[in-house]
């Protein structure tokens, strides 16, 4: 057991209050010699004495907050270590192409919402992290198996905020998370963006190091925009007008890493995309969990609010004539 406000243990002589001060009540006599003997009163004087030393004993304790020694447990499931890259730049904000009809299609942070808080849900074995980015990183989540916790940073990395995409340190970021964790076997980045920012030589040096440093999996799905050239296309473009996002495509390629891209247009394409990566990473991991310790401070607490009642009935407790 370990005490977090181990402070708080100095307020303990106060429990001796009520055996120190005395109280003043009833009527006042010149002759004590003319009272009978009351020894239930003086009992029920010493319980409540009693009573209240130990409700100001369990205030202070619960202050103490003591709590169990945390339990790390070794689990075995089917999944992988991810982390979550989302781009959160305003154009997340616009709708997919749309149908040949002309409907309008579902908003693609929306969609992106949606879409990777079921596959949260279908992979409970996984130990996520979640990174956003628009002209700088935005830290989300460590890895973790904690789902409240991924839930929520998903929710922040797909609101809107800034109209900049800095791909680079949103990965630079997203694989930093690794290092702070034992690797399970299975490691993987998953870059959710609609556009590709110009990566300089340095960053693309510093995170190439790093990714093959940590022999990560890198799977992009990339949310076309319209006119926007496919990261696919066979069209051949001069040096200095190439599009950056066939430039990270062939950047990625280029590292001899497992690479998967992927183009989404609509909902269902992007559904797709998460559907493959889900059937892609589901090898045997071991990771450790870390059970958190029995927070003794809610029992105390409850003994001292019976107490506190006990008290109450007591004061209140009257004899009629």
């Amino acid at each position: 057991m370990e005490v977090l406000t181990p402070w708080a243990l100095l307020l303990l002589p106060i429990v001796l209050l009520p055996f120190l001060l005395k109280g003043h009540q009833g009527q006042v006599y010149t002759w004590l010699e003319m009272l009978p003997e009351d020894q239930l009163s003086d009992r029920l004087n010493l319980a409540v004495k009693m009573i209240t030393a130990l409700l100001l004993a369990s205030i202070v304790l619960a202050l103490a907050n003591p709590k169990g020694r945390d339990e790390k447990v070794q689990r075995v499931g089917k999944g992988a270590q991810t982390v979550m890259v989302i781009d959160r730049s305003v154009s997340m904000d616009h709708p997919f192409v749309g149908d040949n009809l002309g409907n309008v299609a579902e908003i693609k942070s929306v969609a992106a919402r949606r879409i990777i808080t079921q596959f949260i849900d279908s992979r409970p074995y996984d130990m996520m992290g979640v990174v956003g980015f628009t002209n700088s990183a935005l830290y989300g989540v460590k890895i973790t198996t904690n789902r409240d916790a991924i839930h929520s940073a998903i929710i922040a990395a797909t609101s809107p905020s800034l109209n900049q995409t800095n791909i680079g340190a949103g990965l630079t970021e997203g694989v930093a998370l690794f290092d702070k964790i034992e690797n399970s076997g299975s490691r993987a980045i998953i870059l959710l963006s609609d556009g590709a920012g110009k990566l300089s030589p340095r960053v693309k040096f510093l995170l190439s190091q790093r990714l093959k440093e940590r022999k990560l999996s890198i799977y992009w799905i990339m949310l076309r925009e319209p006119g926007e050239p496919s990261i696919f296309t066979k069209e051949e473009y001069a040096a200095d007008r190439v599009p950056n996002s066939i430039v990270l495509h062939k950047y990625f390629q280029a590292l001899g890493l497992k690479y998967n891209a992927y183009e989404a247009e609509d909902a269902e394409s992007l559904q797709s995309a998460i559907r493959d990566i889900d059937s892609r990473e589901k090898k045997a991991i071991q990771y450790t969990e870390t059970i958190a310790g029995y927070d003794y401070s809610r029992v105390f607490i409850i003994i001292a609010l019976v107490l506190g009642l006990l008290l109450l009935a007591i004061k209140n407790l009257k004899i009629h004539d």
